[in-house]
């Protein structure tokens, strides 16, 4: 039996419809991260903002969550106020998601947490974050690349002995970068692994669970690249080991 891997929903968009109607609510999620699970031979199901009050009843129902990328984890969750314009919470997805990690880290659910959802990890565990990168670091890299998405924008080192490095492979890793925020205090048993050269850091794990990987940049845009394969099939690897430990 193939993994069953919940997946937390993207963004609600509203759009005006082809007869004039406004404002038709849709729950959006990017096909590549469901296009990324089904590649590593699982399936993935959606996990929508409404299963927040029934999240310990989600996680005995899958055998791994990927927390996706999206809009901004609001900064009160972390004892901040709203730094500027550009920053754009989602406090809905931010009350599913840090839902989803505790129960997920109760029951120890592999857990693959992809830029938001590294983020969140992080703000979970007590963590902060950079709220708008150029305005906190301005001397820093640009981290939010233009043209393909499938294409890297810069250099990652990785730490030896780390998950992350036996899974790529490699002290370095080439890897794309879409966000303005990051991690800025690292969250209480999270072990970072990854950094981009000016410092900032782009994986953490727990080793203390089976499998807890964050990553801020978006592997299921590169998978025609064997690293970023690998990091779903090790994660989908590590949900069908506790779909049989669990019986």
């Amino acid at each position: 039996m193939p993994a069953i891997i919940g997946v937390t929903s993207g963004d609600a968009f509203s759009e005006r419809s082809a007869e004039g109607v406004p404002n038709r609510p849709h729950a959006a999620l990017k096909q590549d991260y469901l296009d990324a699970v089904a590649g590593a031979a699982a399936i993935p199901i959606v996990i929508a903002p409404e299963a927040t009050a029934a999240t310990d009843a989600v996680v005995s129902r899958i055998d791994g969550l990927v927390l996706v990328g999206g809009i901004d984890v609001h900064p009160a969750n972390y004892g901040e106020s709203v730094l500027n314009a550009t920053v754009h919470p989602g406090p809905e997805r931010d009350a599913l998601e840090l839902a989803l990690l505790q129960s997920a880290f109760k029951h120890d659910l592999p857990i693959l947490a992809i830029c938001r959802g590294h983020q969140v990890l992080n703000v979970a565990r007590g963590g902060s974050l950079w709220q708008d990168l150029p305005t906190q670091r301005p001397d820093g890299l640009r981290h939010s690349q233009r043209g393909d998405p499938h294409s890297p924008g810069h250099t990652l080192s990785v730490a030896d002995g780390s998950l992350l490095r036996q899974i790529v492979g490699s002290e370095h890793l080439e890897a794309n970068s879409f966000h303005h925020q990051a991690i800025r205090e690292l969250g209480r048993g999270l072990r970072p692994t990854a950094w981009s050269s000016d410092g900032l850091i782009e994986a953490v794990e727990d080793p203390t669970h089976r499998f807890v990987l964050g990553v801020q940049w978006h592997p299921e845009e590169m998978l025609d690249a064997a690293p970023h394969r690998a990091l779903f099939a090790s994660f989908v690897q590590a949900s069908e080991e506790r779909a049989r430990d669990s019986g």
